[in-house]
Formats: C-alpha cells, sequence, structure tokens
C-alpha cells in the first residue's frame, strides 16, 4: 500500500493513545527504511528515481532497497524489535524512577503506559503496515517477506493503484480510512460536547 495510507493507517490505529505525528511517522517508517537508502544509491549512481507504475518490478531498484525491506516487512524482525523496545523501557524505568515521566502523560503519550503497553502502542502502526501489505503486493512488486528469517514464504497479492487492475483494492482502503476517520471525528466531536457540559 502507499505510504501515507501508512501514516494515516497509524494515526487512526493509536488515536487517543500516542501523538500523532509520530505515529504516522512510525507507519511510514518501514518503507521510509527501505526505500530512502534506495533512492540515495540510485542519485549516487547517476540514475533517476524509478517510476513506479503497473510494470515495475522490484529489481528495478537497488539491490539495497529489497534488503532492508526484508528486515523492515518481518514480523518476526518486528517482534523482535518490539521486544527490544519493551525490555529497553522496563529496565530503563526499573533503573530509577525519575525516568517513569517517559511513559507519563506527555507529548508522546496522551496518559501514563507501562512499558509494555507503550511498545505495543509505538509498534502497533508498524506492524500494520506489514499486515497491509501482505495482500496488497504481488511476487513481481516488492512482496511482504513477512516470515523472514524463517520462511520465504509471500502472498503473490493484488497490485494495489489509483488505476488498473488493482484500483479496487486501494478504493477500498481509501474507503476505510474516510469510514474509521469519520468515526474518530464522531468521537472527538461527542467527547468535546461531554466536556463542555461536564
Amino acid at each position: 500500500m502507499d505510504v501515507f495510507s501508512h501514516a494515516i493507517w497509524g494515526r487512526h490505529l493509536t488515536y487517543g493513545k500516542i501523538n500523532w505525528k509520530l505515529a504516522a511517522f512510525i507507519g511510514m517508517l518501514p518503507d521510509l527504511l527501505a526505500f530512502i537508502p534506495g533512492d540515495i544509491v540510485s542519485r549516487m549512481n547517476g540514475e533517476g528515481r524509478t517510476r513506479v507504475d503497473e510494470n515495475t518490478v522490484t529489481s528495478d531498484f537497488p539491490e539495497i532497497a529489497w534488503q532492508i525491506y526484508q528486515i523492515t516487512h518481518s514480523l518476526i524482525w518486528s517482534f523482535i524489535l518490539f521486544l527490544l523496545l519493551w525490555l529497553s523501557l522496563f529496565f530503563w524505568m526499573k533503573k530509577d524512577d525519575k525516568n517513569a515521566i517517559l511513559l507519563s502523560k506527555n507529548k508522546i503519550f496522551s496518559k501514563e503506559f507501562t512499558p509494555f503497553k507503550a511498545s505495543v502502542y509505538l509498534m502497533l502502526p508498524w506492524f500494520f503496515n506489514i499486515l497491509l501489505d501482505i495482500p496488497s503486493h504481488t511476487l513481481k512488486f516488492f512482496p511482504t517477506p513477512f516470515l523472514m528469517p524463517i520462511s520465504d514464504y509471500m502472498i503473490d497479492g493484488v497490485p494495489w493503484g489509483i488505476t488498473g487492475s488493482g484500483a479496487w483494492i486501494w478504493w477500498l482502503n481509501l474507503g476505510a480510512l474516510i469510514g474509521v476517520g469519520y468515526f474518530i471525528w464522531l468521537k472527538q466531536r461527542r467527547d468535546t460536547d461531554s466536556n463542555r457540559h461536564a
């Protein structure tokens, strides 16, 4: 799926839990970590930016993009990252009670969280990026290696795009984003109204 959808889903999934800008960034991060280095390598080699259309294949990008993509789009590696984040927060908090300020209500979190819950909300946009990409990438164009390094099994999904044979998946995603966004907006209005009358 496109990087902007990943950003908006990250924001939607963590609404009211973590800062929306951070959530959006984390939702895009698996793609940014793979494609920005690939873009840099292309430019250093004097090549232009790779244009993506229905005929684009993974090999049109520098090898580094695919190598990083296999790590950032693996549920296994992402779970290890989640565990490292959780354990880091847990031991950092245990080391000094003053460190608890990090997980209290602040610019990152909307309320106080345990290290485990904070790690869940911080990694949720990343995991959803992977889950959204599994059915929306074909074997020809960055198939999602969600079981790496245990298995190289990948699903031949539906190509997404605004036009073409897989356009329906993009439009379905857009409808879901708008629908969930509408429910979030309704909740915000309801919360604002109840606070005003309290």
